[in-house]
């Protein structure tokens, strides 16, 4: 018989605990053994002794030792990166103040705290794959149980049955004829039984073993909610509430705050400020700052082939929407004939077969080289690296008024590349449906933002840029 969920997964973060304290210090004995004298290697144990105590204390408090079964990746690294943050600023503290550090060379350092997150990294990948392959293969299961045959329910079940990892066996519903959405009941899950209604729930997890209980009710009877919660409070079970699907989109993303004592969801509003913000604002200085010292031969290159190619300016500037709705100018080079340039007010957009496109300019639009200059408006402020693309000013207020969130693209600013770019919703949308995909794509992106996410989408750009097909 298999071990208990619950103490097999205490059993694995008292592992991780362990190894995570473990490696810190083994790195940084193996490191410092070799960049200090004999006569030091004191200090050394001494020194190791207090980095893993650290760890131990740095990390629990981080939230890292909790079960990552239902979250990215991404989630658990950010958490990590989180904790090293912390404990490295710390640490850092402690050896100015009390001279800890100073037997040992800078660049001893500074490996440790390069090399201890990767090997933590690595090992995290391993588990994670170790365990979903476990778990596709119907071990290390949590049974579930979901109050309500409603869409979010139904929903949630689709979701759990088409990703096998997360180890988790929906066992049947509970449904009162109130909580019934029969109109999106599927077929392909007549195999999940409806166990009886919901006075019948209670007796079902006294005499069988369930660990999660998904309450995904319609959401319009608290009371019923309410007493369902209250019920279950005795069984050592965890209690999930899934929102209907309305009101997750309403506040997905969003922030509790409490006015005097009274919590407030905060469902608007822009999620880059504090410390994550200034890191974000001082990687689009240096990175701007960098890109156009090292491209400046190019951009003269690039000025210098646009005059000869055809008459007009070499830079093309347009008002577009920064942060907040404000009006910014941003600058591209001139890809299309002057004299085929939409009016103020006026646009439409590039195709792929565009006669207004000059021969130069088709080669710089391929090849993402006319958005160079953007670094510009990024180095300014005006922009960042990474963000929702600014559209002209004439096809926002044609979508504002036609895709539900729109505007909510404005609370960052935008970028010159975004999740939208790297998805494949780039260039040309003469479709509804490519724009909303694209609008989806940019409130995900602001719902999930983190420093770590930026990260990631520049690296998937860099792949998107050199096997890219649809710019014109």
């Amino acid at each position: 018989m298999p071990f208990k969920l619950i103490n097999t997964e205490m059993f694995l973060m008292a592992v991780l605990r362990m190894l995570d304290a473990f490696s810190g210090l083994v790195i940084f004995r193996f490191l410092a053994t070799f960049c200090v004298h004999t006569d030091s290697l004191l200090q050394v144990e001494e020194t190791a002794t207090i980095v893993c105590v650290c760890i131990f204390i740095f990390f629990h408090f981080n939230n890292v030792y909790r079960s990552f079964r239902f979250s990215s990746f991404r989630y658990e690294i950010h958490m990590i990166c989180l904790a090293c943050f912390s404990l490295f600023i710390v640490l850092i503290i402690i050896g100015y103040i009390t001279r800890l550090f100073f037997f040992l060379p800078r660049a001893c350092v500074i490996y440790w705290m390069v090399l201890w997150p990767i090997f933590i990294f690595m090992v995290r990948i391993a588990m994670r794959g170790l365990l979903r392959s476990i778990r596709r293969k119907g071990y290390n299961l949590k049974k579930a149980v979901i109050a309500g045959k409603s869409k979010a329910g139904i929903t949630l079940a689709k979701h759990i049955y088409g990703n096998s990892w997360t180890g988790t066996d929906v066992v049947g519903f509970f449904n009162d004829d109130a909580t019934s959405d029969d109109s999106d009941i599927n077929d392909h899950f007549s195999h999940i039984p409806c166990l009886g209604n919901l006075g019948a729930l209670i007796q079902y997890i006294e005499t069988h073993d369930v660990d999660i209980l998904y309450i995904a009710l319609n959401g319009n009877d608290e009371d019923t909610i309410r007493k369902l919660v209250q019920a279950v409070d005795r069984f050592a079970i965890s209690v999930h509430y899934i929102p209907n699907v309305f009101f997750l989109d309403l506040v997905m993303g969003s922030e509790i705050i409490f006015f005097d004592q009274r919590p407030v969801i905060v469902l608007k509003d822009t999620p880059i400020y504090g410390l994550s913000g200034l890191i974000k604002r001082l990687t689009d200085i240096v990175v701007s700052a960098l890109v156009l010292m090292l491209t400046a031969p190019i951009l003269l290159l690039i000025a210098l082939c646009i005059k000869i190619d055809s008459r007009g300016s070499v830079f093309f500037v347009q008002a577009r929407y920064g942060i907040n709705g404000e009006k910014i100018n941003i600058y591209k080079f001139r890809t299309m004939f002057e004299s085929t340039q939409d009016p103020p007010g006026v646009y439409h957009q590039a195709t792929k077969n565009d006669d207004r496109i000059t021969p130069v300019g088709r080669f710089l639009r391929k090849s993402s080289l006319d958005e160079l200059p953007q670094f510009i408006n990024v180095f300014q402020g005006r922009m960042s690296l990474v963000g929702p693309r600014p559209h002209p000013v004439a096809m926002n207020e044609q979508y504002r008024k036609i895709i539900s969130g729109y505007m909510v693209r404005h609370k960052v600013k935008p970028g010159i590349t975004g999740l939208a770019q790297v998805k494949g919703f780039r260039g040309e949308t003469d479709t509804l449906e490519k724009m909303e995909k694209r609008v989806e794509c940019d409130l995900r992106y602001i719902r999930e933002w983190s420093v770590l996410f930026d990260m990631e989408i520049m690296v998937r750009t860099l792949i998107v840029f050199l096997f890219q097909k649809n710019a014109y």
